[in-house]
C-alpha cells in the first residue's frame, strides 16, 4: 500500500498531465503539452525535437491505456492512474517515461551541452503550467552535483524518486515542484 505522500506526488503529477482539466488523461492531454512546449520552443530547429517529443508522448499514452485503462472507456481515470501506480505493475510506466524525459531533455537544452540549467528547465515548468515557486523547488533539488544544471542522468534519478520514494527528503519528490 503507497504512503500518502506517495499518493499525493501521484495525484500531482496527474493534475499536471491532465492538461485541459477534464478528470482523465487521453492522447488529446499530451497533445497539448506538445503544442505548450511548442509555443516555449518556437524555433524552427526545435522542430524534429518536438516531433520526438510527440512520439515519446505517444509511446506513454500507449503504454498507459493498455495497462491502466481498466473501463476501455480510451481515457485514464485519477482512480485508474493513481492505482496503478500504486501497484507492482508501475515499473512499465517508469519505463515508458524515460524516453519523455530524454525527449525533453533534447528539446530544451537549447545550449547543447546536455543537462538542462535554469532557463532551459523554467520553460519546461512553464509548459507543464508550474509557476515560478514550483520551479525553484524542484531546480534546488533536483541539481544534486551543485553545478546550476540538472544532467540526464540528475533527472532520471529524479523520475525513479517521484514515482517510488517513501522517503520525504528524496529530491526527486520535487520533481514536478512543491505539493
Amino acid at each position: 500500500m503507497a504512503t500518502n505522500l506517495l499518493s499525493r506526488k501521484i495525484g500531482r503529477h496527474f493534475d499536471l498531465i491532465d492538461v485541459n482539466g477534464d478528470g482523465k488523461i487521453d492522447q488529446s492531454d499530451f497533445a497539448l503539452i506538445v503544442s505548450l512546449m511548442r509555443k516555449e520552443f518556437p524555433e524552427p530547429s526545435a522542430e524534429p525535437k518536438l516531433e520526438a517529443l510527440d512520439n515519446a508522448y505517444q509511446g506513454l499514452w500507449e503504454q498507459m491505456r493498455s495497462d491502466m485503462d481498466v473501463d476501455s472507456d480510451g481515457a485514464v481515470s485519477r482512480e485508474e492512474y493513481v492505482k496503478h501506480l500504486q501497484s507492482d505493475r508501475k515499473s512499465d510506466y517508469r519505463a515508458a517515461i524515460g524516453p519523455v524525459a530524454k525527449a525533453i531533455i533534447d528539446l530544451a537544452d537549447v545550449d547543447g551541452d546536455g543537462m538542462l540549467d535554469d532557463q532551459e528547465l523554467s520553460k519546461v515548468h512553464r509548459a507543464l503550467n508550474m509557476g515560478a515557486k514550483d520551479h525553484q523547488a524542484a531546480m534546488a533539488k533536483l541539481d544534486l552535483d551543485g553545478d546550476g544544471k540538472i544532467s540526464e542522468s540528475e533527472l532520471v534519478q529524479a523520475i525513479e524518486e517521484f514515482f517510488s520514494s517513501e522517503d520525504p527528503e528524496a529530491g526527486g519528490n520535487f520533481l514536478f515542484g512543491e505539493f
